[in-house]
């Protein structure tokens, strides 16, 4: 996968999955294994919705100057972070592991696709 390819995927999930938690928390929240009744929920996943979207607009309104690459670079510890904290909320029974997996495979997922985006390639054109 080049570079560019992967910042476009990655926008768009991350746009995708933000949009999701931001407009409809509690079938997020049942869609990704967390209890959709606890009434911090909706607020914590607008939250994580918000930090998405965020995280997305770069590449899908980039401006001059813009370093993407450097840009892509910088999420990926995020999404590492991500992936260790699913991690630990399994073990530590905070997260069901139904829940806990999938959250560790998707960061995952999405630190390597930051990895590749990170790549400082010539854009054809």
């Amino acid at each position: 996968m080049d570079a560019l390819t992967a910042r476009r995927t990655l926008a768009q999930l991350r746009l995708g999955v933000g949009i999701a938690t931001l407009v409809a928390p509690h079938l997020s929240a049942r869609v990704m294994g967390i209890d959709a009744g606890d009434r911090a929920t909706p607020y914590l996943l607008r939250l994580f919705g918000a930090r998405e979207v965020y995280m997305a607009s770069p590449f899908l309104m980039p401006a001059p100057g813009l370093n993407e690459a450097e840009l892509a670079s910088r999420a990926v510890p995020v999404d590492a972070v991500d992936a260790v904290a699913a991690l630990a909320a399994g073990l530590r029974g905070h997260l069901p592991w139904r829940a806990a997996l999938p959250g560790a495979a998707a960061a995952v997922t999405g630190a390597w696709l930051g990895s590749v985006a990170a790549r400082n390639e010539l854009r054809p054109g």
